[in-house]
């Protein structure tokens, strides 16, 4: 072998490269080739801008959701709280229904006692100043009587000294011996006399001691039976119908952010063309038609002239 059969130089196209160089294959191929970034650049940017708008879709239903049962929660507790605090109100209200009618009751009832029981004292004062008005009676009546009987017996003797001096002149005997039995019986009427207004003043006395015994008697009877005090009752309370409930409504849940949404998606397309330009073949580089070994004539009679050197 002599190096003339051996081409030593390298021609640019030979290898691809170069601004002349050709692509080698099928065209089909070389499409394909150019499109493949595409495509799987397309499809990491759409599946990752699929995946964050279903994140954010499920995250605000998932807000959405959590907010209506918030509202829920609430106005069932809200509801509840109200049919029981009416359902209080209602049964203290009866309650204060029955307590008002059973004071009203009792007060009529106290009120009755009192009335009974004046009624019955009333009774027992007139049955003792009746008892009364018949002691005064019997006891005016003895004194009339011993009265009487004292002025009967003051008459009696009047009526012995005349019959004792008509004796005496019907027997004869006049002058001195009739002067003298009539100033006997003067004598003894006066000192009878006497003596009846002495024991007067003792029958009017014990008349006035019996009267006030008696009296005393009459008040004690009276002053036995004590007027009845009703007792004081309360009214009972009447309860306040209930206030509105105070209350704050649950804010709504905060939900996904657009603003992070619109990031994440622009994250997925510049990750998505980064991607696409990782992918894509390197710039072809010029190569200068030099040889790396030195030319020989031989060599260089053997080798034709290339359009790049001509």
């Amino acid at each position: 072998m002599t190096s003339s059969n051996f081409r030593l130089d390298i021609n640019p196209s030979d290898l691809g490269v170069g601004d002349k160089a050709k692509p080698k294959g099928s065209t089909f191929g070389s499409v394909m080739g150019n499109l493949y970034p595409s495509i799987v650049s397309i499809a990491q940017f759409a599946s990752e801008t699929a995946a964050a708008a279903g994140t954010y879709e499920f995250q605000k239903a998932e807000a959405q959701r959590a907010t209506a049962e918030a509202k829920r929660q609430y106005w069932t507790q809200y509801a509840a709280q109200s049919r029981e605090n009416y359902r209080n109100y209602e049964y203290q209200l009866n309650s204060w229904y029955r307590e008002s009618d059973y004071v009203e009751k009792r007060r009529q009832y106290e009120q009755q006692l009192a009335e009974q029981q004046a009624t019955y004292k009333g009774a027992i004062a007139t049955a003792a100043t009746k008892n009364f008005e018949r002691q005064l009676a019997d006891i005016e009546g003895r004194f009339y009587e011993e009265e009487a009987k004292e002025t009967i017996e003051l008459e009696n003797i009047r009526a012995q000294a005349v019959a004792a001096g008509a004796k005496k002149v019907a027997g004869g005997q006049v002058g001195r011996t009739v002067e003298r039995l009539q100033n006997q019986f003067n004598q003894q009427y006066l000192a009878n006399l006497s003596n009846r207004q002495i024991t007067r003043n003792f029958r009017i006395a014990d008349k006035l001691r019996v009267a006030e015994a008696a009296n005393v008697a009459r008040e004690n009877t009276s002053n036995q039976v004590q007027y009845y005090t009703p007792q004081p009752i309360a009214d009972p309370i009447k309860p306040l119908a209930p206030l509105p409930i105070t209350s704050v409504a649950p804010a709504a849940v905060s939900g996904p952010s657009k603003s992070a949404l619109t990031l994440q998606v622009a994250t997925s397309a510049f990750n998505a063309f980064q991607n696409y330009r990782s992918m894509l073949p390197p710039d072809p580089k010029e190569v200068l038609g030099k040889s790396f070994y030195k030319s020989t004539p031989a060599a260089a009679e053997s080798v034709p002239a290339t359009p790049a050197q001509e």
